[in-house]
Parts: structure tokens; sequence; C-alpha cells
């Protein structure tokens, strides 16, 4: 895992603006043309691949534009989990405004449009309709021979060498047990542990094949912050953080055998662009990080809700020898902040966790969650800001 030895590097936690063939990637994959569908995703990559190096990025990802949980994703993994049609009364992934009657009632009207136009209207105000499909455990998680994931991993390795990159300057995020669990409904274990382990299970393949193909693995995880004020009941903290160290103890179980510098543990307060006056303190589980398996931390840190929880450092210190990814650049904003103001937040963070430990991230992935050209702009006045945080912090 790189590390800040002379200047602070520049990475975003992997999902990127669509490139121009999506459409055309995404229909391959409905209609399951293989070939076609493995083409055109190298196309897109290699478009991410030089978007990225034009910008300065110096982590780079491949964009995650392809990826697609469908029926045919759980399949190639496990067998036990459906997708079928969601009833009347099942909550759809993005209806929030079902998922938080009730707790907000002074933005009821908000949620109400929010759940119409999603985070970035379409031209002519296509609407967001709420998913159609809802994921099922219906039997016991049994993994296959993870033959297709490797091949998956295979394909945007290939696409990177032959574009002549190194491997090794870029991440493959995979979701975490704990976030996928917020879109998996568990109709089988009724059981919190299993379901867990279950879950933790069906990647325990993807994260071998990240990390055997060469690459960082991230650990995608809003879930860590997120599940007490969007997706479940309310819970009191401390039953919140033992839902954490169980969600915790599952992920690291799936990455026994892989070493700590090779995995990035991403989180945030999710990418909805709504009030957020609810979200859980990061002081409730800050603590807990050092728990998980892993090298580095990757946290929401951007976004005005949160931009003081840097003064936490005073006194949360890093395990020795990991690393600190501070968003510095918000994903829920249509305002491009300015270098100088990303440097500020770099240096404050360099001063209290030391700058060879700190690299600029955004708060979460920009793709979806910002129109395409601002988010371009954001990461340019990212790589911007990083610079002049250099300079501050080795004249």
């Amino acid at each position: 895992m790189k590390r800040s030895t002379d200047r602070i590097l520049t990475t975003h936690p992997g999902r990127l603006p669509n490139p121009d063939n999506y459409a055309e990637v995404m229909q391959a994959r409905r209609g399951g043309d293989e070939r076609r569908f493995n083409e055109a995703t190298r196309a897109g990559i290699q478009d991410m691949i030089h978007r990225q190096n034009e910008l300065g990025i110096d982590i780079k990802s491949d964009g995650e534009f392809w990826k697609v949980r469908d029926q045919r994703w759980f399949d190639e993994r496990c067998t036990g989990v459906l997708v079928r049609p969601r009833k009347p009364d099942e909550h759809g992934f993005n209806q929030l405004s079902a998922r938080r009657e009730g707790r907000m009632p002074e933005f009821r009207e908000f949620y109400a449009i929010y759940d119409q136009l999603g985070n970035t209207p379409t031209p002519g105000g296509r609407p967001n309709p709420p998913a159609d499909m809802y994921q099922v455990i219906v039997g016991p998680i049994q993994v296959t021979s993870g033959e297709a994931v490797r091949l998956e991993v295979q394909r945007t390795k290939d696409t990177i060498v032959a574009a002549g990159e190194r491997v090794e300057d870029y991440i493959f995020p995979v979701i975490a047990p704990g976030w996928l669990g917020t879109a998996v409904h568990d109709e089988y274990y009724h059981d919190r542990d299993k379901f867990n382990y279950g879950l933790a299970e069906l990647l325990k393949n993807d994260y071998h094949a990240v990390v055997d193909a060469g690459f960082t693995l991230q650990i995608d995880d809003p879930a860590f912050l997120t599940r007490n004020t969007v997706y479940e009941h309310e819970m009191s903290r401390e039953d919140y953080r033992k839902d954490c160290e169980a969600r915790i103890e599952a992920t690291n179980w799936a990455l026994e055998g892989i070493p700590q510098d090779r995995v990035l543990y991403h989180t945030c307060w999710g990418s909805f662009h709504t009030p957020h006056t609810t979200d859980l303190p990061f002081d409730w589980v800050i603590d807990l990080l050092p728990q998980l398996n892993v090298g580095a931390y990757s946290v929401e840190a951007a976004d005005v809700r949160h931009e003081l929880d840097v003064e936490l450092f005073e006194s949360f210190k890093l395990p020795e020898g990991r690393s600190y990814y501070p968003g510095v650049i918000a994903h829920k904003t249509t305002t491009v902040e300015p270098p100088e103001l990303v440097a500020h937040r770099l240096v404050q963070y360099a001063k209290l966790l030391g700058r060879e430990n700190i690299v600029a991230s955004t708060d979460c992935g920009l793709g979806g969650r910002c129109y395409p050209e601002i988010a371009w702009a954001k990461l340019r006045s990212l790589v911007e800001g990083a610079r002049l945080a250099s300079k501050q912090l080795w004249h």
C-alpha cells in the first residue's frame, strides 16, 4: 500500500462518472452477450485510466461502472440468494421516504421529491423509480469455485497492464458483508451472526482474487456509519457498537490470509443528497477502527456535517503503520472546492496524524453522486489541493 513519503498522494474510493460507452456496456450485460460485454468493459476501463492520468491521480481504480448486483452476480458466487420482484409492502433500496417515516417529519415533503428525482436528476426530468427487485437469502450460502470472480478481476488487470500501467497503482473495491446486508434480506438464517458470516463467505473469494491479482483491496462499508440512521431501527450506542463489532468479526474472518497492508477500508455516511441531520456521531465508533485487519482507513470528512471530525484525532491516534485517507472533497454537493481549502484540510490531518500517513481522497465515489463534469472538476481540485499541501508540509 502506497504512503505519502515525499508528497501527499491522491486517490478516490473507486466509482467514477460513466465512460462514453456505458450504454453499450449495460446493453451487453442485459443481453447476456459475454464477448461484447468484455470488449465494451475493457474499452470503458481504458477511458477511466486515461481520464485519471490526465488529472494526475496517483492511486486509481477501473471506475466500477460495469458492476451490477443481479441474479447472475449472486449465482457466480454462491447458491442460496434469490433476486425476485419487490412486493408492494417491501421498500426499494433507494426509497428513502418510506425508510425514514417518522424519523424526520420536518423533511417529509423533501423525501417524497427526492424519491422521484434521486441525487442527479437526468436531462428531461426522467423519474427515479424505486428499485423493483428484492434480494433475499432463501437457503444456506454455499459458495462456488470462484472462477467467475477471478475472471472478472483478471479482465480489469489485463486492461490495466495493456495500458502500460502498474497494477499496484490501483485499488479494486469490493462490498463489505455489512453493506451487502443492507440490500440482502434474510429469510433463512434469522440469526445475526449466521447472517453476517453467510455474507462474509459469499464475498471471501472476491477478496482473495483481488489481492492475488496484485491490487490493493478496498472494502466498501458505509453500513459501519449508516445503519442507525437509514437502514435499521434506531439503536442505543451500546447496541450499535455491539452490532458493529459482530460485523467487523465477520469481515476479518473473510480477510484471513490477506496481509493488512493490502487492504483499505472505506466508510461514509451514505451518498444520498439529503439533510443528514441524524448522522451517527463518528465518536460512537472511531475507536473500533483498529479492530479491522486492514492497513488504512478511508473516511468521509469534507461534508459539512463531518468537517469537525478532524478534532477527534487530537485524542484518538492511529495504530502504528496504518494510514488515513480523509475525504477532502465532498460528494453530496455540486460546489467545487477550491484547492486552497483542500490543502487546508489535508494540512490539518497531516499535523495530527503525520504527513506520511495521509492520502488525499474524496468522501465517496463521485460517479452517480455528482454530475459528471462537476465530478471531474472536483478531482482536479483534489490534485491541485494536494500539491499545495505538499509544498507546505515538505517546504
